[in-house]
């Protein structure tokens, strides 16, 4: 299919940041073809007026657990510990995979809604999720994790039958080896984890320093902080994401930038379950490539990337009291070009950039809080939210415009199944502590 998009403020996000004020997006099957000012002669099948509209790359949620939709609200006002321990692994033992699958589709429908086109997330029963993404045309890289309850002799031939099960070529689809962290998952899992990713080639991610009591334990137990830790095992030897990197000094932040790691800032997440604010400035002072995630919904509510990009400037403005730390321009690059970098696509997403996949979202600018325009790129990060997004593109083809969704189920019929999934979880748990 062709589509052509014009009468656009075009960003690109590409090196030059190019912005063109009356601008085309030319579309061929999956990729980008043209980006620029005004051409003639494309022959498109859809012609789309965006009346001066924002185009721009789609936005990349570089940490989520997508099939945790469902537990949007079940646990509030509570740190983290409480917030796993007590409130969301009781439901984490009971939740099948029919609740996932309409949980990511769930989480899908909220990203294409809002301008996300790619995700890396994790979770368990990557099957469930795999579909889901399948069904709906969305792109992710899924987390297939290291099992660390099984006997360490069977874990890599586990983790072998499961990843081959779930790769079945899909473009869209791609896998990282995940470990869930350094207090779930033993010396031999990691070593576990490095050997798979070296065998096959793939990235790795983990959830890293991102409570107080995490770092606190590993420097009491193993003498060193928990980026040392994982660069004494060798974890960093193998392109790497971790989420959140609140915890952290600066012996840590030259490890990572070291190791060309890549830092998923998880802002509202952080905040909300008070486990602190990441260095944002200093990882950005260092160089470390950082991107921007949301976490799931039963920590943060909400995967919405506009309010993250809000939230990780200006908290860092708050917290240092500097107005100049962390610009609009340098938010806009993390929810992109970041992403696109943390999921090993820099070649592929992140930009418009004729070659490149078409990942991109059309922002309306309508609305009063948009008015009056003095500078787009503040708009998009102080002002925008995710429902100003009308259009959302994946690889050529349209998974959300203007009220409608084409993600493989009509959205009422995925809210029905996760409120009964959700209400069958709540009553099973309530019968068990009654």
């Amino acid at each position: 299919m062709k589509i052509r998009l014009y009468n656009a403020y075009v960003i690109t996000c590409n090196d030059n940041f190019d912005i063109y004020e009356n601008g085309e997006v030319w579309i061929e099957d999956d990729k980008i073809v043209y980006v620029g000012p005004p051409k003639i002669n494309f022959m498109a099948d859809k012609v789309v007026n965006c009346w001066g509209d924002i185009v721009m790359p789609g936005l990349i949620n570089a940490h989520s657990h997508v099939p945790m939709q469902i537990f949007r609200g079940v646990a509030e006002d509570c740190d983290f510990q409480n917030w796993w321990y007590d409130n969301i692994r009781p439901f984490e033992e009971i939740i099948t995979e029919d609740d996932m699958y309409w949980s990511t589709m769930l989480s899908i429908a909220e990203m294409v809604r809002g301008g996300t086109t790619s995700t890396l997330t994790t979770y368990f029963h990557q099957p469930s999720m795999t579909q889901a993404f399948e069904t709906s045309g969305m792109r992710a890289a899924i987390g297939v994790d290291v099992k660390y309850r099984v006997p360490a002799e069977v874990r890599k031939k586990e983790w072998e039958n499961r990843h081959a099960s779930l790769d079945k070529g899909n473009p869209l689809v791609t896998f990282f080896v995940s470990s869930h962290s350094i207090f779930t998952v033993d010396e031999q899992g990691l070593n576990d984890c490095t050997s798979i990713a070296k065998k096959y080639g793939l990235p790795q991610c983990i959830h890293l320093c991102e409570t107080l009591n995490e770092v606190g334990n590993c420097v009491k137990e193993r003498g060193v902080t928990p980026v040392e830790y994982l660069e004494q095992e060798g974890f960093f030897d193998y392109p790497t994401v971790i989420a959140h990197g609140v915890h952290v000094d600066k012996n840590d932040i030259e490890i990572l930038k070291k190791y060309d790691v890549s830092v998923a800032i998880n802002m509202g997440s952080n905040l909300k379950l008070a486990s602190g604010i990441a260095p944002v400035t200093s990882y950005l002072e260092k160089g470390v490539n950082l991107c921007l995630g949301t976490d799931s919904v039963a920590s943060n509510n909400a995967l919405n990337m506009f309010r993250e990009m809000y939230l990780v400037s200006t908290v860092q403005k708050g917290y240092l009291k500097d107005a100049k730390v962390v610009s609009a321009k340098d938010v806009i690059l993390m929810a992109t070009r970041g992403g696109a970098k943390a999921l090993q696509m820099e070649d592929k997403i992140g930009q418009l950039t004729a070659g490149y996949q078409a990942d991109l979202i059309r922002i309306s600018i309508k609305e009063p809080h948009w008015q009056p325009i003095n500078n787009v790129l503040s708009n998009i990060v102080y002002s925008a939210d995710a429902s100003d997004v009308v259009m959302t593109v994946v690889a050529g083809s349209v998974l959300y415009e203007k009220g409608n969704f084409y993600i493989g189920h009509s959205y009422s019929s995925i809210c029905e199944h996760c409120l009964q999934n959700i209400q069958r979880l709540k009553d099973t748990i309530k019968k068990s502590n009654s």
